[in-house]
């Protein structure tokens, strides 16, 4: 007998969760077509306005409102991406502009540290912008692969001028 009344009230939190949708949710995703079914339930069944709607238009207006919110959501982080990535524009400017420096360098056969350390700078650019997207305000990072990529040929490009400085090698 415990048993049995313990576990009924175990199972009054679960029932309405069960419970998806209002009957003005269930009679407005019932007549779509083609219907969306499960889609149209769950999206409206989780917002108390449309739970709350006693006709279509009610869950209309809910609907209307829940997408309004949405994007308006999407364009926030559309407009932090775009400043981030106007940052990161920044970071490959100024990778663009010290390899430039020591491609001049390189040229000119000078390995000295001043062409290394531009190398180095040029080298930080790629993950400086990677973590930016990551933990910026966008969270999110389009150029995740091409900023790898970027990353890895300049510390191999780093790498090698290292090697010339070392040995002295002339390049011709």
């Amino acid at each position: 007998m415990m048993q049995t009344v313990v576990i009924l009230l175990l199972a009054i939190p679960v029932a309405p969760v069960l419970a998806i949708g209002s009957p003005a949710i269930n009679a407005t995703c019932a007549a779509l077509t083609p219907s969306p079914g499960d889609y149209c339930l769950g999206f409206l069944s989780g917002d108390p306005a449309a739970m709350a709607a006693t006709d279509a238009r009610g869950v209309a207006a809910a609907a209307m409102n829940m997408t309004a919110r949405k994007a308006a959501s999407t364009s926030r982080v559309i407009a932090d991406l775009v400043d981030e990535l106007t940052i990161c524009r920044g970071y490959y400017t100024t990778m663009v502009e010290s390899l430039s420096g020591v491609l001049v360098d390189f040229r000119a056969g000078r390995f000295d540290n001043a062409a290394l350390e531009k190398a180095n700078k040029a080298g930080d650019q790629p993950m400086d912008c990677d973590k930016l997207l990551l933990q910026g305000n966008a969270h999110k990072n389009p150029f995740s692969k091409e900023n790898g990529e970027n990353d890895k040929l300049a510390r191999l490009a780093v790498a090698i001028t290292s090697l010339l400085a070392r040995k002295r090698i002339v390049v011709g």
